[in-house]
């Protein structure tokens, strides 16, 4: 299965190969990515074509220590909603382990959380970054950003840490006076782990920042709701994708099959494979979606038929008896008829 990883990840290295001399829109026009697809929100990469454009920007020039630099160039809003998922929790632990259960949205081929300390202290324990998946060819210079901007977010959520140590699974890109002016604390290579050594009291810290708990909540749910794993299957990451873009722009399979960088026929026979097919994902979302603004808002059927794609108040109720065996206004009134009147006394 293709891995993907959300284009915001390289965000900033188009600007960061200008400023060393580069061409950083052509560069990544020969892997068929634009300076606007790191941009969105929503652009999504195979992990592979990530790791190259790294691998590519390094030799071209002569950058060794490139995804240390990228890892500077960048900040947590990279990670877009998950970041305010993250820096809403009440302590760095809650937020490290609120990245690691929903880091799939960002990057579906790594996976980030606490660990043990290798070296055994008391009251030391550790913050691991690492691969998941065999097929992706290892790239030194992913790992180089990727811890890298770990250890920035954890200073940016914690407003400053004590970093103990820093391992690395590869020999030095550049002179290890690099390293360790970048992380400020030792710095160990050929090691088999990519973690960060930290204080275990690291995790009950405070966030840095004053947090928002219902923002949290809001997001995480939104989170729970449009995005499922897409290491379980194909569908799964089809679904989310639609459910995303219902209302926002047209659920077309092109679109969503550009939106993860897939032909349209692959696509189709991918699902094939796994028993359902784009239509049946599409015309389940829309039913989801329909019943829950029948049921949960007073909103105009016709703007119900705008936000799930369907022709109309006339569509929607041909649409609604094959879903449900009943028209709109009875969905909407059975729904308001289970609901406790307001004002009167229980007990």
């Amino acid at each position: 299965m293709q891995m993907e990883i959300r284009a915001a990840a390289i965000r900033g290295i188009d600007r960061l190969i200008d400023q060393l001399g580069g061409d950083g829109a052509g560069l990544l026009a020969e892997f068929g990515v634009s300076p606007g697809d790191l941009d969105s929100d929503h652009g999504l990469l195979p992990t592979v074509t990530a790791g190259r454009i790294l691998r590519r920007a390094t030799k071209e020039l002569d950058c060794p220590d490139l995804g240390l630099r990228l890892a500077a160039y960048q900040d947590m809003s990279m990670l877009g909603p998950l970041a305010l998922a993250v820096g809403n929790c009440d302590t760095v632990g809650e937020g490290l382990d609120c990245a690691s259960r929903f880091l799939f949205v960002h990057n579906q081929g790594i996976h980030m959380s606490r660990a043990d300390d290798p070296e055994r202290y008391a009251g030391v324990g550790a913050v691991e970054y690492r691969m998941l998946h065999p097929d992706i060819p290892y790239e030194p210079q992913t790992i180089d950003a990727g811890l890298g901007l770990l250890h920035r977010n954890l200073i940016t959520m914690s407003g400053g840490y004590e970093l103990l140590g820093v391992y690395l699974p590869h020999p030095p890109l550049t002179d290890e006076s690099v390293y360790t002016k970048f992380f400020g604390a030792p710095v160990h290579f050929d090691t088999g782990r990519a973690l960060l050594r930290v204080p275990t009291k690291l995790f009950a810290q405070p966030m840095s920042t004053p947090v928002n708990p219902e923002l949290r909540r809001m997001v995480v749910e939104y989170l729970e709701a449009h995005y499922t794993d897409p290491r379980e299957g194909l569908a799964p990451t089809v679904r989310s994708a639609v459910s995303r873009a219902l209302g926002t722009f047209p659920a077309r399979i092109d679109l969503i099959a550009e939106w993860l960088h897939l032909h349209p026929r692959t696509l189709q026979r991918r699902l094939a494979q796994e028993g359902t097919s784009f239509q049946a994902i599409l015309d389940d979302v829309r039913k989801n979606a329909a019943h829950r603004l029948l049921t949960g808002t007073d909103m105009p059927f016709s703007q119900v038929a705008s936000l799930v794609e369907l022709a109309g108040q006339a569509a929607l109720t041909r649409a609604a008896r094959r879903w449900f065996g009943k028209t709109p206004s009875q969905v909407r009134r059975e729904a308001k008829d289970r609901r406790p009147s307001p004002g009167v006394a229980q007990g």
